[in-house]
């Protein structure tokens, strides 16, 4: 038997019922667009996986632009003083 594909709309739209927390659980959602219950709990999981991968991934960039800032700010200190050491080893 072949695995029937549901368009994109469809699966937001299970999964944003879902979400919204209107009473509708999985199985209910999976009779009424027909839809196996194990496939809208891979939708509805799958959407909550990516949503936390892309705010991890925002703290991630933030963190990584003051890392940035920090080497920068160091990079520049250290230059200072190695000009600094050149002038007091002259005298």
């Amino acid at each position: 038997m072949a695995k029937k594909r549901f368009s994109d709309e469809v699966k937001e739209t299970i999964v944003r019922l879902y979400n919204n927390g209107n009473g509708k659980e999985i199985k209910d959602l999976a009779i009424e667009y027909g839809v196996p219950q194990s496939t809208v709990r891979y939708w509805v999981v799958g959407k909550k996986k990516r949503a936390e991968k892309n705010q991890l991934k925002g703290e991630s960039n933030s963190e990584l632009d003051q890392i940035k800032k920090e080497m920068k700010r160091l990079k520049e200190e250290n230059d200072i003083l190695k000009k600094a050491i050149t002038i007091f080893a002259k005298n």
